[in-house]
C-alpha cells in the first residue's frame, strides 16, 4: 500500500437477535450446532478512549460504526422476538492505536445451513480453543446476514427457522 492510499470498508451486515434469549439456553444447546459449523476466525480487538479498532491480516483498522434504528419482529417463531439491527460499520485502516487501550482476543464461530449460505449464526468467544466446541464459553450471540434483504421471505425463514428451532 502507497503512502497515499487508504483502504476503507463499508460492511453492511443485518444483526438479527433474539430478544431475551439467555445465555444459559445458548450454552445448553451448543451440541446441536456442531454440525453447522463452517468457519472460526480468531480476532484482536482493541478497546482506547479514541475507539475501536481490530487486527486482521496484519492490518488495523479503526471501527465506526453507523447506528441504525432496530426493528422488532414479534413471534417471528413460535414465542421468540427478533431484534433486526441495521447498523453498519466502516473500518478505516490506520497505523496508529493509542497507547492506553485494552486489548482482547476473540473467537468467532460461523454456524450455517451450508457454507455459501448467506445467513449465520455467530456466536463469539474469549480466546479459548475451539477444539471441543461444547466447553466454550459465548459473551455474544447473534445471526448475522449480509446485505439488508427483507426477512420475511420464504427462504430466509426456513433457514433461519432451522437454527431458531435447534435454540428454542
Amino acid at each position: 500500500m502507497g503512502l497515499n492510499s487508504l483502504l476503507v470498508l463499508i460492511l453492511f451486515k443485518m444483526k438479527l437477535y433474539i430478544e431475551d434469549y439467555k445465555f444459559s439456553n445458548l450454552v445448553k444447546r451448543i451440541s446441536s450446532l456442531k454440525k453447522y459449523l463452517v468457519d472460526t476466525k480468531t480476532r484482536l480487538e482493541i478497546s482506547s478512549n479514541d475507539g475501536e479498532y481490530y487486527i486482521d491480516n496484519s492490518h488495523v483498522y479503526k471501527i465506526t460504526i453507523s447506528d441504525e434504528a432496530p426493528k422488532r419482529y414479534e413471534k417471528y417463531y413460535k414465542n421468540l422476538n427478533l431484534i433486526v439491527d441495521y447498523s453498519y460499520t466502516t473500518n478505516i485502516e490506520t497505523s496508529q492505536i493509542p497507547n492506553n487501550n485494552i486489548e482482547l482476543v476473540f473467537n468467532y464461530l460461523y454456524f450455517a445451513l451450508n457454507k455459501s449460505s448467506k445467513l449465520k449464526l455467530v456466536i463469539k468467544t474469549l480466546n479459548e480453543t475451539v477444539d471441543d466446541i461444547n466447553n466454550i464459553i459465548p459473551v455474544d450471540f447473534y445471526f448475522e446476514k449480509d446485505g439488508y434483504d427483507e426477512i420475511n421471505t420464504i427462504f430466509f425463514k426456513d433457514e433461519i427457522n432451522v437454527f431458531l428451532s435447534l435454540l428454542n
